[in-house]
């Protein structure tokens, strides 16, 4: 899962550029906020939005542990069945090898046209679904990243301007009782969490273990729980719904700050469009609604409805969907394989079930021709070595008409060139 971890990283690149640019019209700010912050202007509340960004933030770095589990448990169960395809080739051999004779070419040919058409399932399945579920898993993975980076950035540009020190308080990002807000306060996004220092960095994806139940939660709920997540308490973002704060990030008027004399010429937005501050606002009012609407009825706007409006977030849920239903695809698929091994498929050959039931050491269950016990059996007792895919396959090959003394030629060719080299002994 390396390659998923590189892809993230990426994302979190792209972001970190952004941020980057973000800082230094934050250290802009803060020079000039010190001499000029509007006592007008309110800030982001701890609870009601700061914590939101980090919650929703960090629920969408969860989606590479979600991913990974995903795929680890399909390429699983792939091997998983390749096993029991090996076992049941094995049984053919040592059945055969017991009964001797020629009584049982007739019951060997059936089982290996059914061996070559399971075979053929699981080849397509490797080499379509399981590369598409990897593909389609880097696809969730990236753009969960990068919607996780453009929330991470907006968190970050509005944490840092404060002066808590100075004669005149200003934050853009209140804390609980009103002043600056700390990293140790917005745990969910820093890492040291309850602890973190000024110093501390973000989180990232392998900071992150995967949301418990999200495997069985599926796309539906992660979307509501960004939704719950983004949904500002009051419907509004401010904290105390309004007391000043002297934050110049919220005001789009001239009047001082990072704007000096000039005015916004468009609505401003942060984070992707998560939160809008109206081009001639004073930052006094806020609601919630369309933040990309030209036209604002408050000097700020919280997004009403982020994972429809916002298109890093879109994304990243269309994403998310896409590598869910092909999880369920992968799943109905992987179904209808295991269907080929009950009784109801092979019990109504009295030939094959034969077969499956030839050795008392490896027993077989009447409700299904192979269990997770059986090959749980054969592979503890040290068996694997039996299992030899070339003597297999050759052995299966009798049941195509090869004669006894053939295979054994065969076979003593074989040893003889892997024991003294050379090309004595070649197939002709």
């Amino acid at each position: 899962m390396v390659s998923l971890i590189i892809l993230f990283r990426l994302t979190f690149a792209i972001a970190n550029r952004v941020r980057t640019l973000m800082k230094v019209l934050v250290i802009v700010s803060f020079f000039v906020l010190t001499g000029s912050a509007s006592a007008d202007s309110g800030a982001l509340s701890l609870s009601g939005a700061a914590e939101a960004l980090c919650n929703a933030s960090k629920r969408l770095k969860s989606v590479y542990a979600f991913v990974q589990a995903k795929t680890k448990y399909a390429t699983e169960k792939v091997r998983e069945f390749e096993d029991m395809v090996e076992l049941v080739r094995l049984k053919i051999v040592r059945v055969r090898g017991n009964e001797g004779g020629n009584g049982n070419w007739t019951s060997c040919t059936g089982i290996a046209k059914f061996l070559k058409r399971v075979g053929s399932k699981v080849n397509r399945v490797k080499r379509r679904e399981l590369k598409r579920l990897r593909y389609l898993g880097y696809s969730a993975v990236g753009a969960a990243g990068i919607a996780a980076g453009r929330l991470d950035e907006f968190v970050s540009v509005f944490q840092q301007p404060n002066n808590r020190n100075g004669v005149e308080f200003f934050s853009c990002a209140a804390g609980a009782r009103g002043e600056a807000a700390t990293k140790a306060e917005l745990h969910d996004c820093f890492q040291g969490g309850k602890t973190a220092v000024d110093a501390a960095e973000f989180l990232s994806v392998e900071d992150v273990e995967e949301k418990k139940g999200s495997q069985a939660e599926g796309r539906a709920n992660l979307e509501e729980a960004i939704r719950r997540h983004l949904k500002p308490s009051n419907n509004d973002p401010r904290y105390t719904g309004g007391e000043s704060q002297g934050c110049q990030l919220v005001r789009g008027s001239s009047g001082g700050g990072y704007l000096g004399n000039a005015s916004l010429t468009t609505n401003l937005l942060w984070g992707d469009g998560i939160f809008g501050v109206k081009k001639d606002g004073v930052g006094e009012t806020a609601y919630i609604g369309d933040t990309r609407n030209e036209t604002y009825s408050y000097d700020m706007m919280w997004e009403e409805n982020p994972t429809t409006n916002v298109p890093t977030l879109r994304a990243a849920m269309d994403a998310y969907r896409a590598f869910e239903e092909q999880v369920s695809e992968y799943g109905d698929i992987y179904r209808s394989l295991t269907e080929e091994w009950t009784e109801k498929t092979i019990g109504r050959r009295a030939d094959a079930m034969k077969i499956l039931n030839g050795l008392g050491s490896l027993p077989i269950e009447n409700v299904s021709a192979l269990n997770s016990r059986t090959k749980q059996d054969w592979l503890s007792a040290s068996q694997v070595k039996d299992a030899d895919k070339d003597l297999l396959m050759t052995e299966i090959g009798l049941c195509g008409g090869l004669g006894r003394r053939s295979f054994f030629r065969r076979m003593f060719r074989k040893a003889w060139r892997k024991i003294f080299g050379g090309n004595w002994g070649k197939d002709d």
